[in-house]
């Protein structure tokens, strides 16, 4: 059945046992991000047996998923208070930032009599998730030690994100600092400095940076070999996994549509380039399965033109081989297509082994 995502397992693995040896060398705890396989066991297994130890996702029905899996569990997006029991029976970590959710998670963890571990994110100008001002994180920090069932075991920050900034040695030096500043206050130990993303790899070997930064958490490096701005990462492999779509249509048609226009199908104005018959291809591939502009074709000579809710439309005339109805066109992928179509029930997922 298509379309169909397919992943290289052996890239990835080489992929992580990689990165868990450069970690290793830099004294960062490596935490593999799982967003973009989804709930999917056998790239979670594949992270396991390369010696990762700790897993990340952003939904807990994902950890849920998990539970069997002899590791850490962490919830990467801050937990919503409707789901703070289910967040304590399927995580031993979580990000978070607000002071009645760390309430919410310690009467849940003493229902079932557990320690729940949490890191406290700080905001350092991503304007996504944590605490911004100084005040607070004090107060926040004097409150939580208050707590019977929270161990508070470090700060933690986001890069390359909704803000797109990236990390600097400065920002993360700073947040070293305040670390250092909220141990000698409440008499405490921080084990856990998280630095954000596979962003973090453009500085990790700078020489001004903090050593107490040490833990990493990354997905978009172990799966698909990318880091900031999706620029390739060097030591690592790209291309671990593709789209495949089938075509259920091929004809010779006009390049613009034929009569007077309205809004397309999502309520945009189309304009088209009049250039004559072309050879079009549909597949079996829709926007609500991904969007085109995160696709490209693997081959020479096919040029994607748009999309309806379930149909991709495929200008073919410029390839040289052979095509049919029934045919297989494998498309490149990005992080946003990754994770769509990873997450799509419409998807078929195979998994090469």
């Amino acid at each position: 059945m298509y379309p169909k995502l397919i992943w290289n397992l052996p890239r990835i693995k080489t992929n992580c046992q990689i990165m868990v040896q450069e970690c290793t060398t830099r004294n960062l705890d490596l935490v593999g991000v799982v967003k973009l396989g989804a709930g999917q066991e056998k790239i979670v297994s594949t992270l396991i047996e390369s010696g990762i130890k700790t897993i990340a996702n952003s939904r807990i029905l994902n950890l849920q998923q998990f539970v069997h899996f002899p590791v850490r569990k962490m919830l990467l997006r801050l937990p919503m208070l409707s789901e703070v029991t289910m967040v304590v029976n399927n995580a031993d970590c979580v990000l978070v930032s607000e002071l009645a959710t760390i309430k919410a998670l310690n009467q849940a963890a003493q229902i079932i009599n557990k320690k729940f571990e949490i890191i406290l994110m700080i905001e350092t100008g991503d304007i996504r998730e944590g605490l911004w001002d100084e005040a607070l994180i004090f107060q926040t920090v004097k409150a939580v030690l208050s707590l019977s069932h929270i161990k508070l075991t470090g700060l933690g920050t986001n890069f390359a994100c909704f803000g797109a900034t990236v990390p600097t040695v400065k920002k993360l030096n700073q947040l070293a600092n305040l670390k250092q500043q909220l141990e000698q206050h409440f008499n405490i130990m921080l084990t856990i400095i998280s630095c954000g993303n596979s962003s973090h790899i453009t500085i990790w070997d700078n020489p001004q940076l903090d050593r107490a930064i040490n833990q990493i958490r990354s997905g978009t490096a172990l799966l698909i070999g990318l880091g900031l701005n999706d620029e390739p990462i060097p030591f690592l492999q790209q291309d671990n996994l593709w789209l495949e779509a089938e075509i259920i249509e091929l004809q010779t048609k006009p390049s613009a549509s034929i009569g007077a226009r309205g809004l397309d199908a999502f309520g945009r104005v189309k304009e088209f380039d009049d250039v004559g018959n072309r050879v079009k291809a549909i597949i079996a591939l829709g926007r609500q399965d991904c969007p085109f502009e995160e696709l490209t074709p693997f081959e020479k000579g096919i040029t994607i033109l748009g999309q309806s809710s379930d149909h991709t439309i495929l200008d073919v005339a410029d390839y040289q081989e052979q095509l049919a109805v029934g045919g297989i066109i494998k498309f490149k992928t990005t992080y946003l297509a990754n994770l769509m179509l990873g997450t799509s029930c419409y998807v078929q997922k195979e998994f090469l082994e």
